[in-house]
C-alpha cells in the first residue's frame, strides 16, 4: 500500500452568494486537466430540487510525477441553494443562490505500485525505505511538495476568483 505524506493543510472556502453550478464544475474539471490532473469523482450527489436542493461531490485529482510518486489534490464541494430565474433582456437564466463550501486539501502518495510494500517485512526494511525517500529521493520529495504547494495556492486563488467574478447578487 502506498505512503501517504500530508503536505498541505485542507483549505476552506465557504461563501453564501448566486452562481451558476454547472459552470463552476466545469471551470474547475477543466482547471484540472489543463495542468494534467486525472479526476476520480469519488461522489456526486443532488438532492431535493423543489424547494432548494444540495449539489455534493468529492474528487480525488492525481498527477503521477514518476514511477515511484503521485501529488494528488481533494475537493470536497457541498451546496445547499435553490434555484433563481435572472431575465436579462435577451433571455432568462437559472441561477443557484445560497450556501458554498469547498475544501481543498493535498498530499504525496509514495510508492504507488508496492514495490517496497511487497518487501516489507521487518521494521529494518521500514527504515530503509524511509532512509531511501529521506536521502535517495528527497530532493525530489521536496521538488514534488513546493509543485503540489503551488497548484492547491492556484485552484484556491482560481475558486475564489470565480466565485468573486461569477456572482450575481
Amino acid at each position: 500500500m502506498a505512503v501517504m505524506d500530508y503536505v498541505v493543510p485542507v483549505t476552506k472556502i465557504k461563501q453564501s452568494l448566486s452562481f451558476e453550478i454547472k459552470d463552476f464544475y466545469k471551470m474547475l474539471r477543466s482547471w484540472m486537466k489543463e495542468r494534467g490532473y486525472d479526476i476520480e469523482e469519488k461522489e456526486y450527489a443532488e438532492s431535493g430540487r423543489d424547494e432548494g436542493h444540495k449539489t455534493h461531490f468529492l474528487w480525488k485529482c492525481e498527477k503521477k510525477m514518476d514511477t515511484y510518486t503521485k501529488i494528488i489534490i481533494e475537493v470536497n464541494f457541498i451546496a445547499d441553494t435553490k434555484d433563481m430565474i435572472l431575465e436579462d433582456e435577451e433571455k432568462k437564466k437559472t441561477l443557484q443562490e445560497g450556501n458554498v463550501s469547498i475544501a481543498v486539501g493535498g498530499y504525496i502518495s509514495k510508492d504507488i505500485e508496492d514495490e517496497w510494500a511487497m518487501k516489507i517485512k521487518t521494521g529494518f526494511e521500514r527504515f530503509l525505505r524511509e532512509l531511501y525517500d529521506k536521502f535517495g529521493k528527497g530532493p525530489t520529495f521536496e521538488e514534488y511538495e513546493s509543485k503540489l504547494r503551488k497548484d492547491i495556492e492556484a485552484v484556491v486563488y482560481d475558486i475564489k476568483t470565480y466565485l468573486k467574478i461569477h456572482r450575481y447578487d
